[in-house]
């Protein structure tokens, strides 16, 4: 038992010299620039037991030599280790967070990552326009519990106007198309940005078919005609303007105007660019008028 105990003392102990000579390594790496070598022995340091500081020095090499991936995921443990360090965590995922907003698209998944540890490393502190980052990949209805304060935020008006393209976007997928159609029209009124208002009739557009084909289940045809031309006007000369233009002439035919009916399926007969099932649809729409009795016609919707 004695010798086993012994055994173990020198054991734990070899672990301990194994880290202490990697953090030192680690350290003298980071001292000179080798930002890549340190994060090495730092890591190698863990593996022989994990310890908030090693966490916190892996962390600061990381944002030197850009690796934001590795940069979250020392600060994330360093506040799991020591809370009482927690402030300092937020301050290095609040870094790698900018670092990876200016890198663009190809950071995204970093700068989403980065913020949410920041929520819970600092639940209190301010987003800002970090909200939208930090929404990427969450349930609909959490994000929407974000972004609100990412626009209260927000002072410059093409960030307004993306976090309110987000929230429609948001709201879409939740189902509340009539509150996505609100924002998205806010956002085609405020914008000339040409990406932002390619997006937001984009998403709007989809809303609003959905809404007149729910409208016209329902058997409401005059609240469907509305919604459909809102959607051809949103939408376009594209697939979802031209399934607009099929379900407007839906609607009227409810209505009993059967010539506006006929010109709505004909203006999707003679777009160039439309999808081949959506001429077929509206085409045997349009034979269905031309062949069927008035009394036929008369009330009829789909």
């Amino acid at each position: 038992m004695k010798r086993s105990g012994l055994f173990l003392a020198l054991s734990l102990a070899g672990c301990g010299k194994a880290a202490a000579d990697h953090e030192r390594l680690g350290d003298r790496a980071y001292r000179e620039g080798r930002f890549s070598q340190a994060m090495a022995e730092y890591r190698a340091a863990q593996k022989s037991g994990g310890r908030a500081r090693i966490w916190a020095k892996l962390g600061s090499a990381a944002l030197h030599e850009r690796d934001l991936g590795t940069a979250v995921e020392a600060f994330t443990q360093l506040e799991a280790a020591d809370h009482s360090r927690s402030t300092e965590a937020a301050a290095g995922l609040e870094r790698a967070a900018r670092m990876a907003e200016r890198a663009g698209d190809v950071e995204m998944v970093h700068l989403a990552a980065a913020v949410r540890s920041l929520r819970t490393a600092a639940p209190g502190r301010p987003l800002g326009r970090f909200a939208m980052a930090s929404s990427t990949g969450l349930p609909a209805m959490e994000a929407l519990g974000l972004l609100p304060a990412a626009l209260a935020s927000a002072t410059d008006a093409r960030i307004v106007d993306s976090l309110l393209v987000a929230v429609g976007g948001a709201q879409r997928v939740t189902t509340d198309c009539e509150g996505a159609s609100r924002t998205l029209k806010t956002v085609l009124r405020r914008t000339r940005d040409n990406g932002l208002r390619k997006t937001a009739s984009e998403g709007m557009s989809v809303c609003a078919v959905r809404l007149g084909l729910d409208a016209l289940a329902s058997q409401q045809p005059e609240a469907a005609e509305r919604w459909f031309e809102e959607a051809v006007t949103a939408a376009g000369a594209s697939p979802w303007g031209w399934r607009a233009s099929v379900g407007l002439g839906d609607a009227r035919l409810g209505q009993g105007d059967v010539l506006g009916a006929a010109l709505a399926y004909q203006s999707v007969i003679s777009a160039a660019a439309a999808p081949d099932s959506l001429i077929k649809m509206a085409t045997a729409k349009l034979n269905a008028l031309a062949t069927a009795p008035p009394a036929e016609t008369e009330g009829r919707t789909r």
